[in-house]
């Protein structure tokens, strides 16, 4: 639940917006807006429609269904709490709030950028009807629910840590067992993977993706139990693992290798992904460094165009990159997208997202090279701090 200590990082945010608003307008009706959840608390989602208006100067408000209004029990005293239950007095007391101001809701004009866009369009005509002017939350999301703080940048970092040691640990298994009567399966080494994830005490919502040969042209590839591959040399070996602390902040990696030496096409693709990596990575590092502003469409294209010069545009299946942010693993931040999505907000300091281009030729061969990064003031961290540079061969 949203506490009077959380109030002042709330203002905060509220007075940096590059656009002055008069307050937040957080909106949710059954869990459609898991921003509120995320600002709110998830506890308060209920069956009903709610709103929180949090003003730019002064305390919050929530308006809530009679029937709801239990949820909202640890709703701190001071704060006032309005219960509605007829149509009539939601429209009479959201007017009150709101009538004549400019609101920030969850709302992205064009449906730009579907991580922002939750509130529904009758909504927006609802508030409108009460004399509001909603705008984009974007900046706000960013800044109040993406930005990582100290502890969060700590966790984030002994976790990708450890998920390197983790993978390359594997890593040399794999290659130990590649020519022997009894190589490992893609399954076996997902095991490997969350056993050693538990012995370190990370956490992480899914398995790793184990991806071999053709399978790692399957993005989301999951190994099943029954008829997993062996990992045998003359192909390519996808890992792509995430875990993170308990309540911190998620590392996310991908890692490549050739089970033998690779084809003169295998060494070609690789060097194309790492070199759009980097290519991202060097966008975005020298704009934060000059003070100057990034988007992550523009790291986007910065990858997409190293593809598109190696010949491979046409293989390209999704954006560059996610936001990772307190609130999971696909955060609510930035993402690094020209491609799904035009999203032109910027990388503000505190901010964290992975950079994971990829290349993929359906029954044939995948790959993808996959870090995180986290804007600073003057500068942009990679992790892991080892990451992979040149293609693993074993």
């Amino acid at each position: 639940m949203l506490r009077l200590e959380n109030l002042p990082a709330l203002h905060s945010a509220l007075a940096a917006l590059a656009e002055p608003v008069d307050g937040w307008l957080l909106f949710d009706f059954r869990g459609i807006n898991p921003i509120l959840a995320a600002v709110v608390g998830p506890e308060v989602v209920g069956s009903r429609r709610a709103y929180v208006y949090v003003p730019r100067d002064g305390n919050p408000v929530a308006l809530v269904h009679a029937v709801d209004a239990e949820l909202w029990r640890e709703w701190p005293p001071a704060w006032r709490r309005i219960v509605w239950v007829r149509r009539e007095e939601l429209a009479r007391e959201l007017t009150a709030l709101v009538g004549g101001r400019t609101v920030a809701m969850e709302y992205s004009p064009g449906g730009a950028v579907p991580y922002g866009d939750y509130v529904p369009a009758g909504t927006l005509e609802l508030v409108r009807g009460a004399g509001a002017t909603p705008v984009s939350s974007a900046e706000l999301v960013t800044r109040y629910c993406s930005a990582w703080s100290a502890a969060d940048l700590a966790s984030h970092l002994r976790a990708a840590a450890t998920l390197s040691d983790i993978a390359r640990s594997a890593i040399g298994r794999i290659g130990e067992r590649a020519r022997t009567v009894a190589p490992a399966t893609e399954h076996e080494v997902t095991g490997w993977v969350l056993d050693a994830l538990d012995r370190a005490g990370l956490v992480t919502h899914s398995p790793p993706s184990v991806s071999y040969g053709a399978n790692a042209a399957r993005v989301h590839y999951d190994a099943p139990e029954e008829g997993s591959l062996a990992i045998v040399p003359g192909a390519l070996l996808l890992l792509d693992l995430w875990a993170k602390e308990p309540g911190g902040v998620y590392g996310d990696q991908t890692w490549m290798v050739a089970i033998g030496a690779p084809s003169a096409r295998a060494a070609g693709l690789w060097s194309a992904v790492r070199d759009a990596r980097d290519a991202a990575l060097d966008l975005l590092r020298s704009r934060l460094e000059a003070g100057e502003p990034v988007t992550g469409a523009e790291a986007d294209r910065a990858a997409r165009q190293v593809i598109a010069a190696a010949g491979h545009a046409d293989r390209i299946v999704c954006r560059t990159g996610h936001s990772i942010d307190r609130v999971g693993l696909h955060g609510y931040g930035p993402t690094i997208d020209d491609t799904e999505s035009f999203d032109a907000r910027r990388i503000l300091p505190g901010v964290g997202f992975s950079v994971e281009p990829g290349i993929y030729f359906p029954g044939e061969i995948g790959l993808r090279s996959e870090v995180n990064g986290h804007a600073r003031v003057d500068g942009l961290d990679v992790t892991p701090g080892d990451y992979q540079r040149e293609l693993i061969v074993v």
